[in-house]
């Protein structure tokens, strides 16, 4: 039964220890055995003018099959080129190439009407999704399509992969197609929804799932010689999977930073991990060498992101390690461990390769790399805003208490200059090209600088009579100016201005002046103005969205006071009268509020 003894005494304590580990886990990893636990599927390829018909929407057909929607090839190809010059570089866990040659065999067996895979099929739906999401149709005279209805395609595209990996979840084990299709659905709902309930439980299901399959300890016998692969497949295969298991797990520690439930908690411990860093190479060198190293220091590959991102997450988890969220405990640590802490954070920012860097001269270097490599802005804009973001989070406990504990000044310090980074990022972003108005679109861009926002606003409120206070005033009334006159496009804009004033009723915290508003307004303050991509619109699942919930109780001491949506009216009530007069708690408890409204 057991292989015989052949070989070098390590080789074959391995052979030994993977017939044993075969034989534990029988039953661990098969498919159901119970009887088929939903509905098949059937898949349909449509046009797009008719995908976009409202009866066209994910259903059922005569045998109570769920009709699984894909646009036509001509279309799939158009957003997977769309994809793999725009969209790869932030969510790295593809092999193109194969992706490429996959997405072709996949529609010629739907065209002959041919079974597929289902991994393969959610997977390609997935990136469709994000690629729709973000895709912007060309300028014409009569453009057949425009933003809002590739917005509509993201819809039932999204629609379609989540029915997939709903089936695949109730049926089968799982592959590694099925994680990277939660991976991607779990980007775009984070796009569309912010740091929400939906997004946190499919990247959830896709560190399970990949948890199952093995990737945690992937390379744990690579090196040896009975487990080298020779074939080039197997090379790349070994390589995405590396992509896919780091990708979830720098999400995993991401997140142990961002408010809400999951905040200050991680999934995977650095002690479990037996797998390599993906190589910093693009996809044409996958195959020439196993070596993790740069393969240059004077331009980006397309793993430098990714592998960044990597970098700052390990931060992430040793902040979520160290910084406790009870107050109380906060003000035992030792204040110089939060400095040791900022130290660094700001060490990371100021060791990104130049090109990725935001001061002027590293920009200026930068140009010549832009006209080869035209996503560095966006890329330079990701990576900085999420170190910045962190700083913000590391120090705006202690920003309030400046005040009236001088040992704070350096916390108040860094917060600002963190937050204007993350505010002026956008500035920078308008220079090369891409205006405020389209990276609101994405909802990590948004809730960011909702959080920036928020600490200015604080300081304006605690730290009286500063030399730079009308600096930052002027700073507040501008980004709030920016967020009212780009609300139309992303309903977590709309969100967040209604978030402000809804919230400081709700936790009695008024202006100076009372403001009241006309009836016209309290419906505008209770309706997006958008709702063009919301997965989750009222009345689609029978639920209200996350973020409307505590707003809609707002008013209910009887006070009859609401915060106007608009956004000079909030102003000149509010800040142009010299700020409200909160105390302390009375703040702890808006910027937690604040800080979660997305979520």
């Amino acid at each position: 039964m057991f292989t015989p003894e052949r070989g070098t005494p390590s080789s074959v304590h391995q052979l030994r220890d993977a017939e044993l580990r075969l034989l534990e886990n029988v039953a661990t990893r098969e498919d159901s055995v119970l009887h088929m636990l939903s509905n098949e599927l059937s898949f349909r390829i449509r046009s797009v003018p008719d995908i976009l018909k409202p009866t066209q929407v994910s259903g059922y057909d005569q045998r109570n099959e769920r009709i699984i929607t894909f646009p036509d090839y001509k279309t799939a190809a158009m957003l997977f080129q769309y994809h793999e010059a725009a969209g790869d570089l932030f969510v790295r866990i593809l092999h193109i190439p194969t992706m490429r040659s996959l997405m072709k065999t996949l529609y010629l067996k739907l065209q002959q009407g041919d079974p597929i895979p289902i991994g393969q099929a959610a997977l390609l739906l997935s990136i469709l999704a994000l690629a729709a999401f973000f895709y912007e149709p060309p300028d014409g005279p009569q453009p057949s399509t425009n933003t809002q209805d590739f917005l509509q395609l993201s819809k039932v595209f999204s629609k379609g992969a989540l029915d997939i990996l709903d089936y695949s979840r109730r049926n089968t084990s799982g592959t590694l197609e099925d994680v990277q299709a939660y991976i991607f659905m779990t980007v775009v709902t984070i796009h569309l929804d912010g740091f929400s309930a939906r997004g946190r439980f499919l990247a959830t299901s896709a560190a399970t799932m990949a948890r199952d399959l093995g990737l945690h300890r992937l390379d744990a016998d690579w090196g040896s010689s009975s487990s080298k692969e020779t074939s080039i497949r197997d090379l790349i295969d070994r390589e995405v999977k590396r992509r896919v298991f780091w990708f979830i797990t720098s999400t995993d520690w991401l997140w142990s930073t961002v408010s809400g439930p999951q905040e200050g908690t991680y999934f995977t411990h650095p002690n479990h991990i037996n797998v390599k860093l993906p190589k910093d190479c693009d996809d044409d060198e996958v195959v020439l060498g196993e070596s993790t190293s740069p393969t240059s220091e004077t331009r980006p590959t397309g793993m430098t992101y990714m592998l960044e991102r990597i970098r700052l997450a390990h931060l992430c988890r040793e902040l979520a390690d160290s910084v406790p969220l009870d107050s109380s405990k906060l003000e035992a640590m030792p204040y110089e461990q939060v400095i040791n802490l900022d130290k660094k954070l700001v060490h990371f920012i100021s060791t990104l390769p130049f090109f990725f860097r935001i001061d002027a001269d590293c920009r200026h270097r930068a140009k010549t790399l832009e006209t080869l490599y035209p996503n560095i802005p966006i890329l330079r804009y990701c990576i900085t805003r999420a170190a910045h973001s962190r700083r913000c989070k590391l120090h705006h406990r202690f920003l309030v208490r400046q005040s009236s504990d001088v040992r704070y000044a350096y916390s108040r310090q860094a917060c600002l200059e963190s937050a204007r980074a993350v505010i002026q990022s956008h500035r920078y972003l308008a220079e090369d090209g891409m205006p405020w108005i389209k990276a609101a679109r994405m909802g990590i861009a948004v809730h960011y600088v909702h959080l920036a926002l928020v600490v200015l606003v604080m300081d304006l409120c605690f730290n009286r009579d500063q030399v730079d206070e009308q600096e930052i005033r002027a700073e507040v009334k501008a980004t709030l100016q920016m967020f009212e006159d780009a609300k139309h496009v992303s309903p977590l804009l709309g969100r967040f201005l209604k978030s402000i004033c809804g919230v400081t009723s709700k936790h009695k915290v008024y202006p100076q002046e009372e403001c009241g508003t006309t009836s016209s307004s309290n419906e505008t303050l209770r309706n997006p103005t958008y709702d063009g991509g919301n997965l989750n619109p009222l009345g689609d699942d029978g639920l209200l969205p996350t973020s409307q919930l505590d707003l809609s109780r707002a008013d209910t001491d009887g006070t009859g006071l609401e915060f106007p949506p608009s956004f000079d009216e909030f102003w000149d009530s509010t800040m142009h009268q010299g700020g409200p007069d909160f105390d302390l708690s009375a703040w702890s408890n808006l910027f937690s509020s604040l800080d979660s409204q997305m979520l």
